[in-house]
Formats: structure tokens, sequence, C-alpha cells
């Protein structure tokens, strides 16, 4: 009987491979390595993964789950910032050389169209007004 993996946000599943929990589970010594995990959460005051289980007995087991089936990180969703509608050529471009530039959707290897909220609010945080999701911000032919 299969399970699925746990996902967790980024920032847990970061926190979680830098302490070395592998991805696929089947954990040998689960308790071990949930007691080690909770050790370093409490040493670490401002921990993300003691701030995720502290208290709480859902998310307890959500780590639980972990350690036996395995675990991945959520797919951030990613999004178009696109300043006028209906006209193709209004999105945020990005690119090392030119760095920000309007123009349209299409990404290449040189220039990104597509970001994650975090990304869209380290450029401008009015930028946020005008992130569309990317399935739903198809250029208009």
């Amino acid at each position: 009987m299969g399970h699925e993996k746990v996902k967790f946000p980024k920032r847990l599943y970061d926190a979680l491979q830098d302490y070395g929990l592998p991805e696929n589970g089947n954990e040998s010594w689960p308790v071990g390595t949930i007691s080690g995990l909770y050790d370093q959460w409490r040493e670490e005051e401002s921990s993300v993964l003691g701030t995720f289980i502290d208290g709480n007995a859902d998310n307890q087991w959500k780590l639980i789950d972990a350690l036996r089936y395995g675990y991945e990180a959520e797919t951030e969703p990613i999004y178009y910032v696109r300043f006028i509608q209906n006209n193709s050529h209004s999105f945020l471009n990005s690119s090392e050389s030119d760095g920000l530039e309007i123009s349209d959707n299409e990404e290449t290897e040189y220039i990104k169209t597509k970001f994650t909220m975090p990304e869209i609010l380290a450029i401008d945080p009015r930028y946020k007004a005008f992130a569309v999701p990317v399935e739903e911000g198809k250029a208009d032919d």
C-alpha cells in the first residue's frame, strides 16, 4: 500500500534538508531521529522546525509520516506581473544583462518572466497588485 510523500512549505523542507533528513522516508530508527530533531529544535530558539511542531499534534504526526513515507517541498505558485490587461507586451521581464523591463511573457534562457510571490515582493511590493497566476496570464493573441 503506497503512501504519498508529505508536502511541506519550502522553508520547512529546507530546514529538514539542512538537518540531513532523507527525502525517501523509511527511516530505520524513527524514534531516534525524532528525538534528535526535537533536541536540535529546542536548542535553536527561533527554529522554523520547532515552531512547526511545538504544541501541535497534527504537525507532529505530519513529521512522523514524513519519516515513514518521505517528504517533498510544496510547489510555490508562480505568477506573471502584468501591468496592462489585453496587451501582450506589458509583462515584467528580468534578465542578468538588462535588469528589469516590460515586454512579452515569453521566457527564455536569459529572460525570466515567471516569479514566485517572494521574488515579486523583493523587486517591489507594489507589483503584488499586478501578479497574475501563470495559468491565467497567457498572452492575448
